[in-house]
């Protein structure tokens, strides 16, 4: 509807009332698309703004109140100030599904066994359905959870290994070790192309020192991991450095089903005595591992990001960005293992994705948990990728 009008100031003089409308809000995609439609230049910055017509623009959210902001204090660590809003919001609106949802992920994340299960138990009587399930060795398969204070302290020197791990690289663990005693330490490991037995045995005794040293690390592993499997899917793998140092890792990141299993095989492999499993007193905290496979990377169908995202993450996007050129058209992104997103670290799948579209790849992001996939669509990555619930939300 328009309104205008004349009206008579003081002195009885004819005075035009500006023009206003009234504009229907519009959805956060039709804003979007409505920036990307116009054509921004220099003259347009310069030129005066017109007061005649004043439009304004409503952004309007895909989720209920307050799953936003929940989303943005678990990604900045605040992972009990989101539960207990999340709580208050379901205390409010108990109708309102996401909120059960939000809740079971921060349970989940921050290992709270007892209150997911009572929160089950009140989720089948208020929608007589069931509830989504702790997932299968969550307590093996995530990291033990840290607070916000504690991960800035393990956030130290950064030491990186890349190329051939081989005797050569004798020093530059030492080095390590060194530095491990005095503070926190950042391990990249993703630059590993390649591995031998003498290089392989130095790193695992490094790492079981470090263990015992209960030393504050971060661990990026990027397709060392994947490369290490290879080594022990080989038939004719005839040293075992290689597969200790595997175990070494699980047993540091504190993933005993994978350790145990690769025990076993290694057991039969060797027909020796694998070492015991020996729960780590402080496990590391891990910055988004690499791709997994079971059977080897030619049989992977999506690339897989373990752990926590953050700003130590560049060399798996770098990763992923390699993985997606070998792809089709679509390209699938598991982030099942991914606990949380750090809110800067977005900023790197905005910068893959982009990369990727003009070579008319179309990412599909699968299996994110509540507070990633909120805190993805919020910034606005649903715009570059598709984003697909798991099936239990």
């Amino acid at each position: 509807m328009d309104f205008f009008g004349i009206f008579k100031s003081k002195n009885n003089e004819a005075v035009a009332v500006p023009e206003v409308k009234v504009v229907k809000p519009k959805t956060k995609e039709q804003a979007i698309a409505d920036i990307h439609a116009t054509t921004l230049t220099v003259e347009r910055f310069n030129s005066e703004m017109d007061y005649g017509s004043i439009e304004v623009t409503e952004m309007v959210s895909q989720f209920p109140d307050g799953v936003e902001d929940a989303a943005m204090l678990y990604a900045n660590g605040r992972t009990a100030d989101a539960v207990n809003n999340t709580k208050a919001l379901l205390q409010s609106v108990p109708s309102e599904e996401i909120y059960w949802f939000l809740l079971f992920n921060l349970y989940e994340a921050n290992q709270q066994k007892q209150d997911f299960e009572q929160l089950a138990l009140e989720y089948v009587q208020q929608f007589e359905k069931s509830p989504p399930g702790w997932r299968a060795g969550a307590e093996v398969h995530l990291v033990k959870r840290v607070d916000a204070q504690q991960i800035q302290d393990t956030q130290g020197q950064l030491f990186s290994l890349k190329g051939c791990l081989d005797r050569q690289m004798a020093e530059r663990i030492g080095l390590l070790q060194e530095a491990a005693s005095k503070g926190a330490i950042q391990l990249d490991l993703s630059g590993i192309t390649e591995v031998t037995p003498e290089g392989a045995q130095l790193l695992q005794m490094a790492l079981a020192k470090l263990q015992k040293q209960q030393a504050s690390l971060q661990i990026a592993s990027g397709a060392f991991v994947s490369l290490l499997q290879h080594y022990t899917q080989q038939p004719d793998s005839a040293s075992t450095e290689p597969w200790l140092l595997l175990l070494q890792l699980y047993q540091l990141q504190g993933k005993q089903a994978e350790f145990e299993d690769l025990a076993v095989e290694f057991a039969v492999h060797f027909e020796l005595s694998p070492p015991s499993w020996e729960a780590p007193k402080h496990a590391v905290v891990v910055i988004a591992a690499s791709p997994v496979s079971d059977k080897g990377a030619e049989k992977r169908t999506a690339f897989r990001m373990s752990g926590t995202i953050n700003s130590a993450s560049a060399a798996v996007f770098e990763a992923f960005k390699q993985y997606a050129l070998k792809q089709g058209d679509e390209v699938k992104l598991d982030m099942h293992d991914v606990d949380r997103i750090e809110f800067a670290s977005v900023s790197l799948f905005m910068d893959s994705f982009m990369a990727l579209i003009p070579l008319g790849k179309k990412v599909v992001i699968i299996e994110a948990n509540m507070m990633v996939r909120v805190l993805l669509t919020t910034m606005g990555v649903d715009q570059m990728a598709t984003i697909v619930p798991r099936k239990c939300q």
